[in-house]
């Protein structure tokens, strides 16, 4: 096989791979453009050879870039992610901008379910007034999530093992929020993301039995006037407000994503 970069760059299946494969040779090689685009006839050096052989490796198998690379970026830093967990979605960006955009006073937060930590510590990071906690049940999550409060320095985001909001005593947080698995245990799509842990993706009861859970303790863990906000996927909006409604909260609104999908409802807890 050629040790020479023009070799790997003229053999791609896809616009994608080529545009991937790019991004690869710039993060974990540091190669430049002038490197890619003018100088690709150069001769590899061993190294160089070997981690662009394993690119293509895992590219067969179908591994997202993020594993590959183990590195994603998500709101405003760059998060290391393994198949531990879900590689974030930007439109989970828009649950973070809220909070931010829209809470000033110190409060205490819970991001339940936080996988890699990607929703708290963004949030930590820009409000380092607030207590940032991130629970999950997955203790491979959060040494994932350990990993990047360590990295990003988030001095007040604090990690429990938990099952949702079962360790928390009544009346703890003002604000809750999740991205939860909210698919459906027969959705299609599974098929394409058998690299990504189906635990954070897929919920029994149509992908809606986390999200009940979720908002039925929030109705005792959270203060009196205190915030739930969850991410949900684009057609269930209706069935996550009933979903509110039925667990105590009022005031509820739906934010709609990039593509002004309905992705995120939150409500005011009156009980």
């Amino acid at each position: 096989m050629s040790n020479k970069l023009n070799f790997y760059k003229e053999n791609f299946d896809s616009k994608t791979i080529k545009e991937e494969f790019v991004f690869y040779l710039k993060e974990k090689l540091h190669f430049s453009d002038k490197d890619i685009f003018i100088d690709s006839d150069r001769v590899l050096t061993k190294g160089e050879k070997s981690l662009i052989e394993e690119f293509f490796e895992q590219k067969k198998e179908g591994i997202p870039l993020d594993y590959i690379l183990n590195s994603t970026k998500f709101y405003e830093s760059d998060f290391f992610v393994d198949s531990r967990v879900l590689i974030p979605r930007s439109e989970t960006e828009i649950l973070v901008d809220y909070v931010n955009n829209h809470f000033n006073d110190p409060i205490k937060v819970l991001d339940a379910g936080t996988g890699s930590g990607c929703i708290g510590i963004s949030i930590a990071l820009k409000k380092t007034n607030f207590k940032v906690y991130g629970s999950d049940f997955s203790k491979d999550a959060l040494d994932v999530a350990s990993i990047n409060k360590i990295n990003l320095n988030t001095q007040n985001f604090f990690l429990i093992n938990a099952d949702w909001l079962s360790c928390f005593k009544n009346d703890s947080f003002d604000l809750i929020l999740s991205n939860p698995p909210y698919i459906s245990q027969n959705d299609l799509h599974l098929k394409d993301l058998t690299h990504e842990p189906k635990i954070a993706l897929a919920s029994n009861e149509s992908g809606y039995s986390d999200i009940k859970k979720i908002t039925q303790q929030s109705s005792k863990i959270l203060k009196r006037r205190g915030i739930l906000m969850i991410e949900h996927g684009y057609n269930q909006e209706k069935v996550v407000k009933s979903i509110f409604k039925d667990n105590y909260f009022s005031d509820i609104c739906t934010i709609e994503d990039y593509q002004a999908h309905p992705r995120v409802t939150y409500g005011i807890l009156n009980k």
